[in-house]
């Protein structure tokens, strides 16, 4: 017998032959390519020529300390590169799907990936079909092929069934890999995986299209290539102007390199993946996965949600609320169900496939009215043909023998229903009047009637002339939470875009129930698939402002709503689920799906809502917001530091003076005593107005002019008072170490203490929450020891060529960092009051 299955000694073999049942995923990325993708920033390539050269000229401790800082730079990244991506493959694990199979004529459950063409599998309701093939036995068995056809009524997948169900259908008895089984139990037998699937097709389609870089990968590499385009043309105007005066090759060299390092922010790309990754880590405990690590920035700028009605917005459920029935002379509506043995009550039970929610609620209502056994009603009236439902014609039909009699029981669209019954023009008028009136209640309805019949058979000429019996009334209730999570995005300044394919009137009054609009939805606020359909996307692109609702919707018309979006200069977020949203999800720039999408929807999203809740949405960009503000005062700090270091070593070439600072000391600066306030920066709590502020979108830069300018004074101001202390010392005491020294101790303990101004650009030091982030206050304690350490150590002395400093010193390099953060916060004064 075929559902005795297949041996597990030849579902072995089988495996070996056709491959794990997956689809076609990136490649798992290698430790040895982690740690090669360390070197490809251009700061990098800069940083390992300079260390060559040092070393090929003989100055081993440049060299070295040069060296230092790439392997620094290296080993940090890789670590937390290789933590992230670890970390992403054990949380993709946990959404492994699974399926029954029959083997050795026992039921298993197993990997999905481990079906194989001639398995039995198992199909029970709520569970996703785990591969390609045909159906061998059925029970109402019923699949929604959403994801692929995007139709969203399931299709009934009986094996047995009348001729004219056969035509009507053109049933196939096939089932598709990810489709999903919305009523009754069957069993399959395997005939495609993997790849050979049509998902599988689809897939390979979608591989083909390059996926765009976020805007902070395009601003990251932007900026390091205009530092490295910068930092060589500034070395090779040094080097030659050195050359031109005669100065000694080595001797200019090693001006040229000291400049090269002091431009080059070594901790900025550690900095960046050490805080995406984090990001991404408390985006997951607010219940979302991020697939992509630069997706996690790119969250906060969204200015456009798209959002799902039904599963997103409500919970996806439908319950039936309320039952309207024709009085005794069919003249009136009633809104109760009085007697529980009425026809309608037993219409529910009979005239039904438990193919999908709408049914599977009806049922529930049935039950909760009818005491007797859905077995004993079936024995009473067996059924003896059906036309199962099809979205063309928008009901479904049973004939079941009652008495020596034949009752044919119709159910389906109320407004299909009702044409084909014989009601008076003044009551056909009345229901439809009551239809519209519910919907704009936010209710679905459902329709049914009968009539006796002398066939066996069911025909064409069967569906008219039928005896009205009333509709069911459904409401899907709204989540929880959502009112506020969608007061959140307007007071954020995101605009919300409901996409869904129901009944305009049921969405209407959802979204009007949710208040996204003041006084409700406006006409021009509304557009239904069939008006979109006859847009250009010129036309489309001019409305897609003012429409809030897009009701009856094509999946496919998704891809035009994201495109209209961005074109007219929108951050989209999409949310979705099947495969044709898989283009739309792909285009958007944060494509959103639930944890129970199709696969090629969850390899194309960014990001996997472990909920479906649009709570969850919000929550992320929150934390995405939070991501962009942390970055930004890393890149304040960063470049502050490393452009006061270019100033000082220009200033003093031209000057004429020898170098304040060397190359070692630098680097010491820059990695050693700034390396972990850096780090601590990424640990900052996000500000708690980040949800009252206004989206920046694509027009958002890590440097505004704010930051500029600050950058400019902080490096400028530190530069002039660093060179004058120099120039001072050197005057004096004609000591070039103790110099040195001094400027040295001055830049690396002033970055320690401005980093305190760097914490927030919205409030000034005295108001801020210096202990909110005990890391950063461990962090500068360790960075002042390291500063001591350099000064006093014998053996680090030797290295960075420093010598021990007096109380009169420090008193120096305090009063120097008081007045560069006095600088600092007077700029924060006058730019936020300008605001």
């Amino acid at each position: 017998m075929a559902t005795q299955g297949l041996t597990d000694k030849i579902a072995k073999e089988k495996l070996k032959k056709f491959g794990e049942n997956k689809l076609k995923a990136k490649k798992k990325i290698s430790a040895l390519k982690v740690f090669l993708s360390q070197f490809k920033s251009p700061l990098i390539y800069i940083l390992v020529a300079a260390s060559g050269v040092t070393l090929a000229l003989g100055d081993l401790v440049d060299a070295g300390v040069i060296g230092a800082a790439v392997v620094l730079n290296t080993i940090l990244g890789f670590y937390q590169e290789i933590k992230a991506e670890r970390s992403l493959e054990a949380l993709s694990s946990m959404l492994t799907p699974k399926a029954k199979v029959i083997r050795d004529s026992k039921r298993q459950l197993i990997e999905a990936s481990l079906v194989v063409p001639g398995d039995i599998c198992v199909l029970e309701i709520g569970e996703r079909v785990p591969a390609d093939g045909k159906v061998i036995e059925s029970d109402s068995l019923s699949i929604n092929e959403a994801m692929l056809t995007g139709e969203s009524v399931a299709v009934a997948k009986n094996v047995k069934g009348s001729e004219l169900a056969r035509k009507v259908r053109n049933l196939s008895n096939r089932v598709y890999m990810g489709t999903m089984v919305s009523g009754g139990i069957g069993l399959m037998k395997v005939e495609k995986t993997g790849q050979e699937t049509e998902i599988g097709k689809i897939a390979d389609k979608l591989t083909e299209t390059q996926e765009e870089k976020t805007p902070l990968q395009k601003q990251i590499m932007s900026l390091s290539k205009k530092l490295a385009i910068m930092v060589g043309i500034i070395s090779l105007i040094i080097l030659a102007a050195g050359l031109l005066a005669g100065d000694p090759f080595i001797e200019i060299f090693t001006t040229a390199v000291a400049v090269a390092v002091s431009a080059i922010p070594e901790g900025l790309a550690v900095s960046l993946t050490v805080i995406l990754a984090i990001g991404m880590q408390r985006i997951f405990k607010k219940k979302s996965i991020v697939r992509k690590l630069m997706a996690a920035e790119t969250l906060g700028s969204v200015t456009v949600i798209c959002a799902d009605k039904t599963g997103t917005l409500t919970e996806g459920k439908m319950q039936v609320v309320e039952a309207l029935t024709p009085d005794s002379e069919g003249s009136e509506l009633k809104r109760e169900v009085r007697n529980p043995e009425t026809l309608l009550v037993k219409a529910t039970m009979l005239c039904n496939d438990m193919r999908d929610p709408l049914e599977i609620g009806m049922m529930d209502w049935a039950k909760g009215k009818m005491k007797v056994e859905m077995s004993k009603l079936e024995e009473e009236y067996p059924r003896l043909d059906e036309i199962p439902f099809d979205p063309r014609y928008k009901y479904i039909a049973t004939l079941h023998q009652r008495e020596g009699k034949n009752l044919l029981l119709v159910s389906g669209a109320p407004e299909v229903i009702l044409k084909k019954s014989d009601t008076s023009d003044e009551m056909r008028k009345k229901w439809g009047e009551s239809f519209v009136r519910e919907g704009k209640k936010g209710r679905r309805l459902v329709g049914f009637a009968y009539k006796e019949i002398k066939a066996n058979k069911i025909s064409d000429k069967d569906i008219k002339g039928l005896k009205w019996l009333g509709s069911l009334l459904y409401e899907d209730p709204v989540r929880k939470g959502v009112e506020e999570a969608l007061r959140q995005t307007k007071k954020a300044g995101i605009k919300v875009k409901v996409i869904t394919g129901d009944y305009r009137f049921t969405a209407e009054a959802v979204v009007n129930e949710l208040k996204l609009e003041v006084g409700g939805l406006k006409e021009n606020q509304i557009m239904e698939g069939v008006e979109l359909a006859r847009l250009s996307d010129e036309e489309l692109e001019k409305r897609m402002d003012e429409v809030v609702l897009f009701a009856r919707t094509k999946p496919e018309q998704k891809l035009r709503i994201v495109k209209a979006l961005q074109d007219s200069g929108e951050v989209v977020a999409m949310t979705g689920d099947g495969v044709n949203d898989a283009p739309a999800i792909k285009k958007a720039d944060i494509g959103i799906v639930v944890e129970d999408a199709s696969a090629v929807a969850k390899e194309t999203a960014d990001m996997i809502l472990m909920d479906s809740n649009f709570e969850t949405i919000v929550a992320a960009i929150e934390e995405g917001r939070g991501i962009f503000v942390n970055l930004k005062k890393i890149i304040l700090y960063l470049l502050s530091d490393s452009f006061t270091e270019v100033f000082l070593v220009l200033g003093s070439i031209f000057i004429g003076l020898p170098l304040p600072i060397t190359a070692a000391q630098i680097l010491w600066i820059n990695l050693v005593d700034d390396g972990l306030p850096d780090f601590a920066l990424t640990l900052e709590p996000k500000p708690k107005d980040l949800m009252s502020q206004k989206p920046e979108g694509h027009g958002r830069s890590l440097l505004d002019n704010e930051v500029k300018l600050l950058i400019g004074l902080i490096s400028i101001v530190t530069a002039g008072l660093a060179l004058g202390v120099f120039s001072y010392y050197l005057k004096t005491t004609g000591n070039l170490a103790l110099a040195r020294s001094v400027t040295f101790a001055m830049l690396g303990v002033d970055s320690l203490l401005y980093v305190f101004s760097c914490k927030t650009l919205k409030e000034p030091i005295w108001r801020e929450k210096l202990f909110d982030n005990v890391w950063l206050i461990g962090a500068v304690l360790i960075g002042l020891a390291f500063q001591v350490m350099a000064l006093y150590v014998p053996g680090l002395q030797v290295v960075l060529k420093t010598v021990a400093l007096g109380v009169n010193d420090w008193l120096v390099i305090l009063g120097a960092s008081a007045v560069v953060m006095g600088m600092i916060e007077g700029v924060k004064f006058v730019y936020n009051k300008k605001k």
